[in-house]
Order: structure tokens, then sequence, then C-alpha cells
């Protein structure tokens, strides 16, 4: 019969006594803070590619694009444009991948040879108009004010009261194939702080 010394310990029960010491509880691994991994993203760069397409089928302000890369590599995608660029088939483009993107950009457009058209704004209220109706803008006392319609020679708007006054802040600039300007009755004053200019291939007066 084998006698236990009760004060003799045993060295396997220490060892897995001492492991389970060293384990954190789960206090501690509440207080601890969170390592997060951040996802590896692209080094940034720049590329000069060619458009090969400029309408997307169904996503605005996307254009195809074909390039090499530095491998020899060739790629033709999809990539974003930045707002208001007009690009076209052939252009030449210069492309940027921000560091924290996985997506080219196109910036610029380095030598565009097709004609760059005018952004048009995009209506967001439109009133249709008879030939013989007229919109009418007129004061809070419902005196009119302003009148816009359909001529036979082309939209027509008349100011209503009998004397206007237009001002501004800044530059007034006025655009057109051809300008008239007529007094019906009374004469026609050119009032300036500084030097009048008339430039014309032929100044004919009367």
């Amino acid at each position: 019969m084998s006698v236990v010394d009760p004060t003799r310990r045993d060295p396997q029960a220490s060892t897995s006594s001492d492991e389970r010491s060293e384990e954190p509880t789960l206090a501690q691994l509440l207080d601890a803070p969170v390592g997060r991994h951040e996802p590896v993203r692209p080094a940034g760069g720049c590329m000069v590619a060619e458009c090969t397409d400029e309408r997307h089928p169904t996503l605005q302000g996307r254009v195809r694009v074909r390039f090499v890369d530095p491998a020899g590599r060739e790629h033709e995608s999809w990539v974003p444009t930045c707002h208001g660029l007009a690009v076209r088939i052939g252009d030449r483009v210069l492309m940027v991948q921000p560091a924290n993107s996985d997506e080219w950009i196109v910036t610029g457009v380095i030598d565009g040879f097709a004609a760059r058209p005018r952004v048009e704004p995009r209506p967001v209220a439109a009133l249709e108009l008879r030939p013989d109706e007229a919109l009418h803008v007129v004061s809070s006392a419902g005196e009119p004010l302003i009148e816009i319609s359909q001529q036979a020679g082309g939209p027509t708007v008349r100011l209503l009261r009998p004397d206007v006054r237009v001002e501004l802040a800044g530059k007034l600039a006025i655009s057109a194939e051809a300008i008239e300007l007529e007094a019906v009755r009374g004469q026609v004053k050119i009032k300036a702080s500084d030097d009048v200019v008339v430039q014309g291939e032929v100044v004919r007066l009367n």
C-alpha cells in the first residue's frame, strides 16, 4: 500500500495551474484595446489613357478608357470622370488613382481634338405656352410687371411698367449675333464715369 504525502505537489498539476494563471481573464479581454486590421490599399498614381466610349449604357459621368500598365498589359474599363468634364472618343485623358481608392478617376483631357460641347443647364420645371397665351409676373398688389409670350418672330419679353431701371453690382454683358437698340420717342443717352470705347470694323454715325 502506498502512502501519498499531502505536502508533496504534483509537478503536472502545478504546470497546468501556472498556464491557466497566464491566460487573460474575461475582464482583461474586455478592457484591452481592439486591434484593427487595415486593408492593404494600392499606392496612388497617375496614368495616361485613351477614351474609347464616351457614353455609359446606364451611368452618367463614366467613360470607357484603354491604357497600358507599366508591365505592358493592356486594360480597358469604365471609369468615372470629374464633374463637368467633357470627354470625347479618341481623347487622351489623365487618370489618377487616389491612395485610398481602388478606382481610377479621369481628371482631365490632355489633347481633345473633338469640339467641346456647351454644357446645357438641366431644366427642373417647364411651362407650356400656346400662341395665344402669355405668362405674367405681378406684384403683391396685383400690378402686372413682366409678360412673356410667343410671337411670330420668337419669344418676347415685355416690361409692363412705364419706367424700368435695371441695377446690378457687377458687370453686365450682353451677347447675341446682332443687337439693335431703338428709341421710339426720345433720346438715347450713354453715360460713363470713364472712357467710352466703341470698336468695330466700321463705325458709322448718321
